[in-house]
């Protein structure tokens, strides 16, 4: 079952203490672009692992086959 966050902590995500977050970087599943999670545009919570994208239009093609894109350990960023 995917969990779909619209918002963590008002479109910010928080795993660290301020300067870990604002420098900690995830790869967007969809596209495979590098962003900061701190700018992601939404966050899915899938099978326990947060994935993190870089717009809402990746965000919804992750939405639409999540186990198409939560294939691989490198597409994610644990916390």
């Amino acid at each position: 079952m995917t969990r779909v966050t619209g918002s963590l902590d008002n479109g910010r995500v928080s795993f660290g203490d301020r300067e870990e977050i604002e420098l900690a970087s995830a790869v967007d599943p969809v596209c495979g672009r590098e962003i900061r999670r701190a700018d992601a545009a939404g966050a899915i919570d899938h099978h326990g692992i947060v994935y993190f994208f870089c717009s809402a239009e990746c965000k919804a093609t992750f939405q639409a086959d999540p186990d198409r894109y939560a294939v691989s350990s490198t597409n994610v960023s644990l916390p």
